[in-house]
C-alpha cells in the first residue's frame, strides 16, 4: 500500500502536529530537569515544524528532501543534539499514530541513541531489547554482539509500526522489512542518502549488516514463540553463476514441475538445471517462447553445446561428465514425465532417451590409505570445536552422508544389549531410517555435543524430510550448522595439521572419501553386501558392490605372491614335483587326470586335495622358456609324465594317439640344439 493511499485511509486527523503543551508533557518529564536537553529538543521540534508545516507534505516529498543528518557530534555538539532532536520529533509522531515512517526514510536515517534514555520517550531505551538479548545468548549467540545485531531491524519495524511491542511482530513485518531493504540497496542514488556512503562507505557491507540484523531478529523472535515461521538463511553473497531467467511460458511450466516433483531442499538445485538449457535457448534460438515449439534438431545442438561449450563458471574449464549427466538427465526426465502427464505447451513427443547420455567412467572408490587415516583422525581429535570434532568422526567411523550427520535427532545415540554405543541415522537420500553400530571414540564426542545442544532446550525446527517438529544435535542459535562449517571448514584444519594438502594448499580429504573409506573396509574384510547396505544406507546391492571389488592393496598382494623371486608359480605340489617325491597315489591321479590338468610351465599343477583347477586344460606347452635351465627341466617333467601315462587303459584309441603324437611334438621341440620361447601361462 502507498503512504497516499495509506494516509487517505486514516483521515485528515492523521497528519497533525504536536501542539506545544502536548510536546511539553511529553518531554519534561523525561528529561528530568535537564535544561540542555529539553532546549535542543524544542528546537529540533521548532525547525522540523517550519520545515514541514503540513506533515502530508512531507510525506509526499522525496526521501533525499526529507533527511537531516547530523553533523559529527565532535565537529558541531549543538547542531548535532538538534538535528537528533528532528528524528525524534517523527519518532513521537509515529509512535502517537500521526505520522507513518516509511522505510526509505528509516533506511536512511541512524537510530541508536533511541536504545539510550532517549528511548524511553518512545516505549524503548536501554532494557527495552533485554528479553531479546537473554534469548539470543541462551541460543548460543554471543554478546555484546548479538545485542548490536538485534538493532538495527527492531528499531526501524517499531517505528514503522508506530508500536514498540516487539511481541507484537508478525512474519509479514519481517518479509516486508527484507522487500523494502532490497528495493533500498537497489536504488540509484542510495550513495546520496546515508552520510557514510557519502564519505566513500561501503554499501554492500551495510546492506549485509542488515539483513544479518533481520535475518537473527527473525531467529530469536521463532525461539520465543513471537512467530512461527522458521527462517532460512540466505547469503547475500553474489552469484556469478546465477544464470538468467528463460521466456515466461517456459518458466511457467519449469516451476510447476518442481513444485509437484521436487523437494523443497532441492528446488534450487533443479532449478539451476533447467536454467542452464532457458539460457542456451533464449541466447541460441530467441524465436522459441514455448517448450511445444521445441525440436530435436533443437536439442541436438544443445547437447552438443553442453560437451564442447559448456564452462565451469570459477574454473573457465569445461564442465565434468557428471555434470553433464545430471544436465541432461534433469531435461530428458521433465520433458517425458510432463509429456505423459498430458501437459500443455510441451513436446508432444519424447525428444531425449538414454542414448542421449554421455558414457561415465567408472571409478573406484577413492578410500584413504591407512597412514593417511591415522594421520587425519589424529589431527580432528585436536579440532578445538566439539561439534567439528564429532561430525568428523561419525563421518569417519560409520560413513554417513553429510546431510544425515547434520540431521542427527537429539536422542539419536543409544546402545545394543552388550553395552556396544548405536547409532540411529535419520531418513535422507533413500527416505528410510537405519541403526548403526558406532565407535566408542565417536560416541564419546557425541555425547558432548547432545548435551550442550540439550542444556539450550531451543525450540525444535520443521524437519526438511519428515516435516516433524524436531531437536537436532547440531543445532546452533536457532538453526543447523551449515556443511561448510562441520566438515569443510573442520577437514581444511586438519588437513593443515596433518599436511594433507595439494600444491595450492586445499584439503585432500573429504568427508565422502571417509564414506568410501568406511565401504571399502567393509567388502576387505569380508562383510556381506547385505552389512554393507544397512550401514552405508544403500537400497539396492548395486550400489554396495562398488565397494566390494577387489581393492588396489589386494591387488598387489596377489600380484607379488605370483610374481615376486622364489614364488610357487605351479602350486603346493610344485617342489614335490621337483624333487621326485610324488607318492603313488598322486603318480595315478595324475596318469588318470592328466587331460585335465597339465604341468608346471604350461597351466598349474593341483592334487585333489589342493581343490579343482581354474585353468583351461592344454596338453602343449603355451609359454615363455626364457633359460636353458627351464628348458631342461621341462624336458625331464614332459618324458616323467608321457612314462606315466602310457601305462593308462585306452592309451591306444584313436584319440588317445591323437593326444600321445601331440605330446611327443611338444617333447620333440625341446631338443638339445636349442629350445624355442613360448609363453608359459603360470597357474
Amino acid at each position: 500500500m502507498s503512504r497516499a493511499l495509506a494516509v487517505a485511509g486514516r483521515g485528515s486527523a492523521w497528519l497533525r502536529h504536536f501542539t506545544d503543551e502536548e510536546y511539553t508533557a511529553l518531554v519534561i518529564p523525561a528529561d528530568k530537569g535537564r535544561y540542555e536537553s529539553g532546549r535542543t529538543r524544542r528546537q529540533g521540534r521548532r525547525e522540523f515544524i517550519e520545515r514541514w508545516p503540513d506533515l502530508g507534505v512531507w510525506m509526499a516529498a522525496p526521501v533525499a528532501d526529507r533527511l537531516m543528518h547530523a553533523p559529527p557530534y565532535a565537529e558541531a555538539r549543538h547542531r548535532h543534539v538538534v538535528v537528533r532532536g528532528h528524528r525524534l520529533y517523527a519518532s513521537l509522531l509515529a509512535m502517537h499514530g500521526r505520522l507513518p515512517l516509511d522505510y526509505p526514510w528509516l533506511f536512511a536515517n541512524s537510530f541508536k541513541d533511541l536504545l539510550t534514555e532517549s528511548g524511553k520517550l518512545l516505549g524503548m531505551g536501554p532494557d527495552w531489547l533485554t528479553p531479546l538479548d537473554v534469548e539470543a545468548q541462551r541460543i548460543g549467540y554471543r554478546q555484546p554482539a548479538a545485542h548490536r545485531t538485534l538493532t538495527g531491524a527492531s528499531i526501524r519495524i517499531a517505528l514503522h509500526r508506530g508500536n514498540p511491542d516487539w511481541r507484537t511482530i508478525t512474519v509479514e513485518d519481517l518479509d516486508r522489512f527484507r522487500a523494502e531493504l532490497d528495493a533500498f540497496a537497489a536504488r540509484d542514488d542510495v550513495r546520496s542518502l546515508r552520510p557514510e556512503f557519502v564519505a566513500g562507505g561501503r554499501v554492500r557491507e551495510w546492506y549485509r549488516n542488515l539483513r544479518t540484523s533481520i535475518y537473527t531478529t527473525q531467529v530469536v523472535l521463532h525461539s520465543l514463540g513471537v512467530v512461527a515461521k522458521q527462517v532460512r538463511y540466505i547469503s547475500t553473497g553474489g552469484r556469478p553463476h546465477q544464470r538468467p531467467s528463460g521466456p515466461p511460458a517456459i518458466e511457467k511450466v519449469i516451476d510447476r514441475y518442481i513444485e509437484r516433483t521436487a523437494p523443497a531442499r532441492t528446488h534450487n538445485n533443479l532449478r539451476s538445471r533447467f536454467r542452464v538449457f532457458t539460457s542456451w535457448l533464449t541466447e541460441h534460438h530467441p524465436e522459441v517462447t514455448n517448450l511445444a515449439q521445441l525440436t530435436r534438431t533443437q536439442l541436438e545442438e544443445f547437447l552438443t553445446w553442453v560437451a564442447t561449450g559448456y564452462r565451469n563458471y570459477r574454473t573457465g574449464q569445461p564442465v565434468s561428465v557428471s555434470t553433464q549427466v545430471h544436465t541432461i538427465s534433469a531435461l530428458n526426465v521433465f520433458l517425458r514425465k510432463t509429456l505423459a502427464w498430458g501437459w500443455d505447451d510441451v513436446p508432444d513427443r519424447p525428444l531425449l532417451s538414454h542414448l542421449d547420455m554421455p558414457k561415465q567412467v567408472k571409478t573406484v572408490p577413492r578410500y584413504l590409505p591407512a597412514p593417511e587415516l591415522d594421520a587425519i583422525v589424529e589431527a580432528i581429535h585436536a579440532l578445538a570445536d566439539p561439534y567439528q570434532r564429532a561430525a568428523c568422526l561419525i563421518a569417519r567411523w560409520v560413513g554417513p552422508r553429510r546431510s544425515e550427520i547434520r540431521r542427527l535427532e537429539l536422542d539419536c545415540l543409544d546402545a545394543y544389549p552388550d553395552g556396544h554405543p548405536r547409532l540411529r541415522i535419520p531418513a535422507g537420500k533413500t527416505y528410510t531410517e537405519r541403526t548403526v553400530p558406532l565407535h566408542p571414540e565417536a560416541a564419546d564426542a557425541l555425547r558432548v555435543c547432545i548435551e550442550q545442544t540439550g542444556a539450550r532446550h531451543q525450540r525444535p525446527l520443521i524437519d526438511e524430510v519428515t516435516g516433524k517438529p524436531t531437536q537436532y544435535v547440531f543445532q546452533l542459535r536457532g538453526r543447523l550448522l551449515s556443511d561448510y562449517f562441520l566438515f569443510d571448514s573442520a577437514l581444511q584444519q586438519a588437513c593443515d595439521h596433518a599436511g594433507l594438502v595439494d600444491a595450492d594448499g586445499a584439503k585432500t580429504v573429504t568427508s565422502h572419501r571417509f564414506r568410501h573409506t568406511v565401504g571399502t573396509q567393509l567388502a576387505e574384510e569380508g562383510a556381506r553386501i547385505q552389512t554393507i547396505m544397512a550401514i552405508l544406507g544403500h537400497t539396492s546391492p548395486a550400489m554396495s558392490l562398488f565397494y566390494a571389488r577387489i581393492s588396489d592393496t589386494a591387488v598387489l598382494h596377489d600380484y607379488q605372491t605370483a610374481l615376486q623371486p622364489g614364488a610357487l608359480l605351479a602350486g603346493p605340489a610344485a617342489e614335490a614335483v621337483r624333487n621326485n617325491e610324488l607318492s603313488e597315489q598322486a603318480v595315478n591321479w595324475l596318469s588318470s587326470n592328466y587331460y585335465k590338468t597339465a604341468l608346471e610351465l604350461g597351466h598349474c599343477l593341483r592334487l585333489p586335495e589342493e581343490g579343482p583347477c581354474e585353468c583351461v586344460s592344454r596338453t602343449g606347452f603355451d609359454g615363455d622358456i626364457e633359460t636353458w635351465e627351464e628348458h631342461q627341466r621341462c624336458r625331464h617333467r614332459r618324458s616323467t609324465t608321457m612314462s606315466c601315462v602310457s601305462v593308462r587303459p585306452g592309451w591306444r584309441s584313436r584319440p588317445a594317439v591323437i593326444r600321445r603324437r601331440r605330446s611327443e611334438r611338444s617333447v620333440g621341440s625341446l631338443g638339445n640344439s636349442g629350445f624355442t620361447r613360448r609363453r608359459c601361462a603360470r597357474g
